[in-house]
């Protein structure tokens, strides 16, 4: 019984060391290695908190004790309230999908770009509907052409190194277990860091000027979005980086830990739910209960 409860509490420390610790891991992180290593793990940490859950509730609900019964009954309720909140996510991303196909759809025709006619400066990339680059009529009004390249370039690097499904993996995992969802802003920040380095190859004071610019006109709208836009993540930090001299640190280490967490929880959580089919469908000759004394 220690044991398992060693097990199931391992998932839920991991949980608030990755909430809590996400920006200093990703201020030691190359921007391309943050957005794909912190989505896997947060993955890998809300299903790992699934199973401790589940084992938990089965334990208790097995117990045959009032009170741990009920705390069981508790337990799955949570679950269950998570699980749906996880479901209404997904329904929103997938309508958001459909709509904004469209795009993709006009793109096709148009080189990738689609110009939209309105005064708010913005541009963003839509993954759905084969890819598009959207900019508005304002912001290409107000960029001048090498700027405007590495606007469009920076959305392309969106599309190109799929963002929106490493950051999705993020918000999925976030709704299961609130703990994550810093993560997600962290990997949106990495996100765009990566994309300015791939714009900031065309030039990289133009990129610079391009990601300032249009923060700028965009200082008086809501800065809250689900899109991939020119002006996610943290602006400052990202102009800054812009004003030094591309640098690339090495990963290998804080890589490999990740991997060995990663791996280290699957294992844990395969283990915590064989708990739970020990509990519901106890093997021969082993009752519900014999497993945790």
């Amino acid at each position: 019984m220690t044991l398992l409860v060693i097990i199931a509490v391992l998932p839920w420390v991991l949980s608030l060391l990755l909430g809590w610790g996400t920006s200093r891991i990703d201020r030691r992180l190359n921007p391309s290695t943050a957005v794909v290593l912190l989505p896997i793990l947060s993955t890998v940490t809300a299903f790992s908190v699934a199973a401790s859950a589940a084992a938990l509730a089965a334990v208790l609900l097995a117990s045959g004790e009032i009170v741990r019964v009920s705390l069981g009954v508790a337990v799955c309720g949570w679950i269950l309230w998570r699980s749906v909140e996880v479901a209404r996510h997904v329904r929103r991303v997938a309508v958001g999908a459909s709509i904004a196909s469209e795009f993709g759809t006009e793109a096709r025709a148009t080189g990738g770009i689609v110009v939209v006619e309105t005064e708010v400066p913005d541009a963003f990339a839509v993954p759905s509907g084969g890819g598009a680059v959207v900019i508005t009529t304002s912001l290409v009004e107000a960029l001048s052409d090498n700027e405007l390249r590495a606007v469009i370039e920076h959305e392309r690097a969106h599309l190109r190194h799929r963002h929106s499904v490493w950051i999705q993996m993020c918000e999925i995992a976030s709704y299961f277990d609130p703990i994550l969802r810093p993560v997600t802003a962290t990997v949106r920040h990495a996100a765009e860091r990566q994309a300015d380095e791939s714009a900031a190859a065309l030039g990289r004071q133009d990129t610079l000027s391009a990601v300032a610019r249009t923060a700028l006109l965009r200082a008086h709208l809501d800065r809250e979005s689900r899109v991939l836009a020119s002006t996610g993540g943290d602006v400052v930090r990202r102009v800054q980086a812009l004003s030094e001299p591309p640098h690339r640190r090495p990963d290998r280490g804080i890589l490999a830990a990740g991997l060995v967490l990663i791996l280290a929880f699957t294992v844990i959580s395969t283990a915590l739910f064989d708990v739970v089919q020990d509990v519901v469908a106890p093997e021969f000759g082993e009752t519900p209960t014999s497993i945790f004394r």
